[in-house]
């Protein structure tokens, strides 16, 4: 692991309501901006002992304007920062961290596919997630990833795609202006957040297969 990327601080971090879980996170995470990529581990499902989802912070897109040299000259009403929420979405199992490449968009969506799609039960909760960030009850058991772990999952990272594509520092009520940039600066605010995913899920329930909803909707 880079030497930037050593997580040297972990916290413990259990949201008050989900109705204002933008606003909570933007709060817990906005004192650590500066330091460095990934160095500080929010454990958000679960206990420091047995984690199931940490966030780590400041996530790579997170970009100081001012530094990188994209304000010359800054101003009352500048955003000196981009991306300033986001964070980097670490699973667990058991207490083990999971490695990025066991759950890709590709995989979970295949997941859903080849084993998810067909249960009505768990389509509804994926359509509580998608509206309210809350899973109300279990899940049913499924061939597959575990159902519990698959929903939190993609909480977390459709809330990372809301503050990445949707959401302004006003939408959050952050006291710090940020704007929404790719990495060569082009504006991505207002964009669909969750909802490119959640239409990728709507496409597979209706038969679909990934391969084609790959080319309808392009996730990454």
């Amino acid at each position: 692991m880079p030497e930037e990327n050593k997580i040297d601080t972990v916290i413990e971090l259990k949201i008050k309501s989900p109705k204002n879980i933008y606003h909570e996170l933007a709060v817990a995470l906005e004192p650590y901006k500066e330091r460095p990529t990934c160095s500080v581990e929010f454990i958000v499902e679960g206990t420091k002992d047995r984690p199931t989802i940490g966030i780590r912070y400041p996530g790579r897109k997170a970009l100081n304007r001012v530094r990188a040299g994209r304000i010359k000259k800054v101003r009352a009403n500048s955003a000196e920062w981009a991306n300033l929420f986001d964070f980097l979405v670490i699973p667990y199992v058991s207490g083990k961290e999971l490695t990025q490449g066991e759950f890709t968009f590709e995989k979970i969506l295949r997941d859903f596919q080849d084993n998810k799609r067909k249960s009505e039960e768990f389509w509804e909760l994926i359509e509580e997630l998608y509206k309210h960030n809350t899973i109300s009850k279990e899940p049913p058991k499924l061939p597959g990833i575990d159902s519990k772990l698959y929903l939190l999952v993609l909480k977390w990272i459709w809330i990372q795609e809301d503050f990445n594509y949707k959401l302004g520092w006003q939408d959050v009520n952050s006291h710090i202006r940020y704007v929404l940039e790719t990495r060569t600066g082009t504006s991505t605010s207002k964009g669909a957040g969750r909802g490119k995913f959640y239409a990728a899920l709507i496409l597979l329930k209706h038969n679909f297969n990934f391969d084609v909803v790959k080319k309808i909707i392009p996730l990454y």
